[in-house]
C-alpha cells in the first residue's frame, strides 16, 4: 500500500513555506523515482463588503470586481510559490486554484489525491483564504494531515503515535495511515482508559499491534490509565516521550450551523499538537 498523489493546500499564511517543504518531503518518500505527484490546491473567495443598498450600493459591483481581482492575484502568487518549492526538489506537480470557498474547493479536489495536507486553523487565517480542517476531515472522504505552524520535527521517517479508541473512526484512521506507518521509525499504539480497564485496553491495543504486523508494521502496545491530566495532553506527552513526528487519531464530531465541530480530545489535539496530526473520518 502506498500513496501516488498528495494534495497540499497553499495560501499566503506565514506557515505555508514550512508546509510546502514538508509536503515535498512526503511526496519524495512515496512513489517510484521522483516520488509521488504533488497537487497544489488554493482557493480565495472575495469577501462580500457591507453596503447600504440605497447609498453606497451603487458601488457594490465595482468593489466586488476589485475583490475578485485581488483574489486572482493571490492565487497566482500561491501558484508561483508552490511550483518553485516543488521544482526545487524535483517533485512532479500540478496546480489547481480557483476563486471560491477554500474548504469547498479542497473538498472537491480531494478526489484527486490519497491524502490532504493543510495548515492548522488557529483562528488567524481568514475563512476566505484557508480551509477549515474540521470541515475538511469530516467531509473530504480522505485522511487529512494538519500541520502546526512550526512542527518540532518532520513526520517523514520519524516515530508515530496512533491514538487508539475502540471505535470506527480509530479503525479508519489506522487503515488510512498504513502508508506512513510503514515508513515510520517506530510506532506506538496508545489507549487511555479507566484504571479498572487497563487489562482490556492492553488486549485491544495488542490486537491492533498484531494487525499492523500483518501489514509489515512493527508496533508497540501501550495501555495507560487516566490521570489528572486531560487526555489530549497525555497523548501529546506520550508523543514527545518517543520523539514522534506524527500523531494519528480518528476524527469525530457533529455539524453545527453548516460547520463540523470536533469532540473535545480531537479539538485539543488539533490546537495543541506540536507535530503533524493525521485525522480520518
Amino acid at each position: 500500500m502506498t500513496w501516488s498523489s498528495l494534495i497540499v493546500y497553499v495560501d499566503d499564511e506565514a506557515d505555508c513555506p514550512a508546509r510546502l517543504k514538508e509536503a515535498c518531503s512526503l511526496a519524495r518518500a512515496f512513489g517510484g523515482e521522483g516520488g509521488a505527484r504533488l497537487i497544489g490546491v488554493s482557493g480565495c473567495a472575495p469577501e462580500t463588503p457591507m453596503a447600504d443598498a440605497y447609498g453606497a450600493g451603487i458601488l457594490l459591483g465595482e468593489v466586488m470586481a476589485a475583490q475578485k481581482e485581488r483574489a486572482e492575484s493571490a492565487l497566482k502568487a500561491a501558484e508561483t510559490r508552490f511550483r518553485a518549492a516543488a521544482t526545487a526538489v524535483g517533485v512532479a506537480c500540478e496546480w489547481r486554484g480557483d476563486v471560491g470557498d477554500p474548504t469547498e474547493l479542497a473538498t472537491r479536489h480531494a478526489r484527486a489525491g490519497d491524502v490532504l495536507i493543510v495548515g492548522r486553523d488557529a483562528g488567524g487565517a481568514s475563512a476566505w483564504r484557508a480551509p477549515h480542517p474540521a470541515d475538511l476531515a469530516m467531509r473530504a472522504g480522505r485522511p487529512v494531515i494538519v500541520l502546526p505552524p512550526n512542527p518540532v520535527r518532520s513526520m517523514v521517517g520519524a516515530p508515530a503515535l496512533l491514538a487508539w479508541t475502540d471505535t470506527r473512526e480509530s479503525r479508519l484512521a489506522a487503515a488510512a495511515a498504513l502508508p506512513l506507518l510503514k515508513r515510520a521509525a517506530g510506532v506506538k499504539v496508545v489507549e487511555l482508559c479507566d484504571p479498572e480497564d487497563v487489562d482490556g485496553a492492553r488486549l485491544r491495543t495488542q490486537d491492533v499491534v498484531r494487525w499492523l504486523a500483518g501489514h509489515g508494521v512493527a508496533a508497540e502496545s501501550d495501555a495507560r490509565a487516566h490521570d489528572d491530566r486531560p487526555a489530549a495532553r497525555r497523548l501529546i506527552d506520550g508523543a514527545e516521550e518517543m520523539q514522534a513526528g506524527l500523531m494519528i487519531a480518528g476524527a469525530w464530531g457533529h455539524a453545527r450551523m453548516r460547520q463540523w465541530i470536533f469532540g473535545g480530545v480531537t479539538q485539543s489535539l488539533l490546537i495543541e499538537a506540536p507535530v503533524a496530526l493525521m485525522l480520518a473520518h
